[in-house]
């Protein structure tokens, strides 16, 4: 998980957080680098439990996007992390 230090938005953790670590990380592989991201079912078990506790707060991930203050609780939302996924991809 790659905290969002300084950065304001979504855009802003793009260009400052996820791209120079993808860029760092590139410099050490000497082939190939497959960034894969999680499938969240929506059948699973931790579905389940997350829908029962009923704490679910999505947020709309767009570059203009303010990015949440409680990380964590932001990446807890699967659709919240399919939506990052689709953006930074």
């Amino acid at each position: 998980m790659l905290r969002p230090g300084s950065a304001k938005t979504f855009a802003d953790y793009a260009n400052q957080v996820f791209i120079p670590y993808v860029m760092q990380t590139l410099q050490n592989v000497s082939h190939r680098l497959d960034v894969v991201w999680d499938c969240y079912r929506s059948d699973s078990l931790k579905a389940f439990t997350r829908e029962r506790r009923g704490l679910e707060k999505r947020k709309r991930v767009t570059p203009e996007t303010v990015l949440p203050s409680q990380w964590g609780s932001f990446l807890q939302v699967d659709v919240n992390k399919t939506q990052l996924f689709a953006f930074l991809a």
